[in-house]
C-alpha cells in the first residue's frame, strides 16, 4: 500500500473522515463544516426520492435522519481519492457499511456506494456533490 504525504491529499482524505464521524456523533454543526454552503450544491441518497438541491435542503434532511436513527459506526472500504492538476478539485469513492442501533440490536448495512467531488473553497476543502447508491443483483438491463 502506498502512503500519499501530500498536504492536499491529507486534507481531503480528513475532511471525508469528518463527514464520517458526524454521523456516528449525530452531530449536524460537524457535517455542514464538511459541505459546501451553496445552492448549488446537488446531493442524492438511497432512496429514489432523496435529491436534495442546495444546502439548505440537504441540512434539513440530515437533521432529520440524526434526530431519526442512531449509527454506531461506519465502516469505509475500496476507498478512491483523486486530487486534480489545479490542486483545487477533488473527487472519491468509497464503499461504506453502516452499523446501526435497533431496538433488536444494531443492525449492518452493507456496501453502500458513495462518491462526491470536492473543491477548494477559501482554502478549505469542501463537499460540493455526492451521491450515494445501493446496488442491485445481477444487471438492470442486460448487455
Amino acid at each position: 500500500m502506498t502512503i500519499n504525504t501530500d498536504l492536499n491529499y491529507k486534507e481531503a482524505e480528513s475532511l471525508i473522515a469528518k463527514m464520517w464521524e458526524s454521523f456516528e456523533k449525530g452531530d449536524l454543526d460537524q457535517f455542514s463544516q464538511t459541505m459546501s454552503q451553496e445552492n448549488d450544491m446537488v446531493s442524492f441518497g438511497t432512496d429514489a426520492s432523496e435529491r436534495w438541491d442546495g444546502w439548505k435542503n440537504l441540512e434539513e434532511s440530515v437533521r432529520s435522519q440524526f434526530e431519526s436513527f442512531k449509527v454506531v459506526s461506519v465502516k469505509r472500504k475500496n476507498k478512491t481519492l483523486k486530487i486534480s492538476d489545479t490542486k483545487r478539485t477533488a473527487w472519491f469513492s468509497e464503499i461504506v457499511d453502516w452499523e446501526m442501533a435497533g431496538e433488536d440490536g444494531n443492525d449492518i448495512i452493507e456496501g453502500i456506494r458513495y462518491t462526491g467531488v470536492m473543491e477548494k473553497i477559501a482554502e478549505n476543502w469542501k463537499i460540493v456533490q455526492f451521491h450515494c447508491s445501493v446496488g442491485v443483483e445481477g444487471q438492470v438491463l442486460e448487455y
